[in-house]
């Protein structure tokens, strides 16, 4: 079962927000060679997707050996973002194919006054 885990992301700066899977036991479950997908939209059902980050596209990199997948957002995409609650999930997917929710929830957007 995924954990649960709310966060909030403050529009238009640099973000980087850390998950580590481990075991019950609180050992490190090594992620070498595998993929990571996130996506929020406004409700589960939407079909509208208001972030959409995976290894490829560059905005999640998973550190396999020490089974951390990191959400990286430049400020320019942090300030592109235009959503104010959305649900999420972030799964990781084996290099067999197994895809795994490691973690799920809400993300709110803090909107940017500065610009």
């Amino acid at each position: 079962m995924a954990a649960t885990y709310n966060f909030s992301i403050d529009q238009g700066t640099t973000v980087s927000i850390q998950w580590a899977y481990r075991t019950a036991a609180n050992a490190v479950i090594d992620l070498t060679s595998y993929t990571a997908r996130l996506q929020a939209r406004p409700t589960v059902s939407s079909s509208v997707t208001v972030m959409d980050c995976t290894t490829a596209n560059g905005q999640l990199v998973v550190t396999g050996a020490t089974g951390v997948v990191t959400l990286s957002l430049t400020a320019t995409q942090s300030a592109a973002l235009d959503f104010n609650s959305a649900v999420y999930d972030l799964e990781i997917v084996s290099p067999a194919g197994v895809v795994t929710r490691l973690v799920q929830g809400t993300v709110t957007l803090s909107r940017e006054v500065t610009r």
